[in-house]
């Protein structure tokens, strides 16, 4: 994401604030498939996920005047999203009857067979890191953080999160090359 991407995103936050429709508008076309990956990441379902980003919208509607100018817009938002969509997948959790999302690969385009292979390797991949690493790489590739944000967000110092992310890239690499966990 580019600089002027994050700085249009904050200023959509601040017209928000001041109650300019059209600014959330032009934030959804911004931000909307990203919030959809952050929330699908953890909710696991298309449907579900929308909605979660619905209601981060209308989240952001009514906080947008709390943002702090001169934060990065884009972390706040996933923040949002990611926080609605873990208490929407805690509230479900006590329903646990099988989701017809889980089903959809079957009428689906997609080569399901290289698409979860590939899942499962990454999955696995990701096992030979520590929580904490796999808190930073998951912000970093999935969630678009920079280094600054994860640290904030992770209230470490930047040069910790570096630390963790090159060790964490390095240990993915040294796995998806040999197979075998190395520390």
């Amino acid at each position: 994401m580019t600089e002027q991407i994050r700085q249009e995103i904050n200023s959509c936050i601040a017209a928000i604030a001041q109650g300019d429709e059209l600014a959330l508008e032009r934030l959804s076309y911004l931000v909307s498939a990203r919030m959809l990956s952050v929330a699908q990441s953890v909710v696991k379902s298309r449907a579900v996920a929308e909605e979660v980003v619905q209601d981060s919208f209308l989240r952001i509607y009514r906080n947008a005047g709390s943002f702090h100018r001169g934060t990065n817009g884009y972390a706040w938002i996933c923040k949002i999203t990611q926080n609605l969509a873990l208490n929407r997948l805690r509230s479900e959790r006590s329903n646990a009857a099988e989701n017809i999302d889980n089903f959809f690969f079957w009428a689906s385009d997609v080569n399901v067979a290289a698409q979860s292979t590939a899942e499962l390797t990454v999955r696995e991949a990701m096992t030979v890191l520590t929580p904490f690493e796999q808190r930073v790489i998951y912000q970093r590739y999935f969630m678009d953080f920079t280094v600054r944000d994860s640290a904030a967000s992770l209230g470490k110092s930047r040069s910790t999160v570096e630390r963790a992310a090159k060790s964490a890239e390095e240990k993915m690499k040294k796995f998806l090359e040999h197979g075998t966990k190395f520390n």
